[in-house]
């Protein structure tokens, strides 16, 4: 967390995180998980990752697959593989 409050939401549950603090998801865990500002304020954090080609991602709180193409952009479907708008 660069500045500000987020709820780190997880399979585990929710913690919330303040500026300083950090958290890490090794590939392939399984461990879904979002960010969620629940306050009024702004605020800002540092991702990094990769775009690795083929890569899969699943986010099932908001029926949401994701395939990174060989080009590493991702193309979002919902679970049935209609298009995800949002």
């Amino acid at each position: 967390m660069v500045s500000g409050e987020l709820v780190l939401e997880t399979n585990d549950g929710a913690q919330t995180l303040r500026a300083g603090m950090c958290a890490g998801f090794p590939a392939g865990c399984g461990n879904a998980h979002r960010f969620v500002n629940r306050s009024n304020a702004d605020a800002t954090i540092l991702v990094i990752g990769d775009r690795t080609p083929f890569d899969e991602i699943d986010y099932p709180d908001i029926d949401n697959h994701a395939t990174a193409g060989g080009d590493g952009k991702y193309v979002h479907t919902r679970k049935d593989g209609s298009p995800h708008d949002s």
